[in-house]
């Protein structure tokens, strides 16, 4: 007997389905997948700062992406480099830092770190070295428990430049040729 009534509830199932989809329509993969989805989240936008707002908001980022605009990169090196605001010097030739933010270099996107030592090794205000700046805000004194010291960094740092080099042999390059 309990044969003749799987058979049968296989039945009303069968008929069941079959009423839906008399119902609906059939559905083909292609309408499947043109199926609504559930809205998605809205992406979290990334903060942009410039320097100056950098160091006075970074502990609010920290573990968070931030954009870094209106920089030029400086003192690259394998350490890293620097991402720095420039203030009128009072004296020709001076540095005349207005902040920076420090880049770390292990977690620097090579092309980005490897660019940056290429042309941008000083800490002067280089007009190939412009650039904005994108990565995680990190608090290497919170980290190591350090309660009251503040110096934030980036890491996983990329730099978007936005002024090529000048080509090499090009009469504004610091290689200039000089005629004998």
């Amino acid at each position: 007997m309990e044969g003749i009534q799987d058979v049968r509830r296989r039945f009303h199932l069968g008929v069941l389905a079959g009423l839906a989809i008399m119902v609906t329509g059939p559905l083909s993969g292609a309408a499947l997948a043109r199926a609504p989805k559930p809205p998605a989240e809205p992406p979290a936008s990334t903060p942009v700062l410039d320097v100056a707002a950098f160091q006075t908001q970074a502990a609010r980022y920290v573990g968070r992406p931030v954009r870094i605009e209106g920089c030029y990169i400086t003192s690259a090196n394998s350490g890293g480099a620097d991402c720095a605001a420039f203030r009128i010097a009072d004296l020709p030739g001076q540095v005349d830092w207005n902040g920076t933010v420090p880049l770390d270099g292990p977690t620097m996107e090579d092309a980005s770190l490897r660019r940056a030592q290429q042309i941008c090794g000083d800490t002067g205000q280089q007009p190939q070295c412009r650039a904005e700046v994108s990565g995680v805000v990190y608090d290497p004194f919170g980290d190591m428990g350090v309660q009251g010291q503040r110096n934030f960094e980036l890491r996983n740092a990329r730099i978007h430049w936005l002024a090529e080099p000048a080509p090499k042999g090009h009469p504004s390059s610091a290689a200039r040729h000089v005629a004998r």
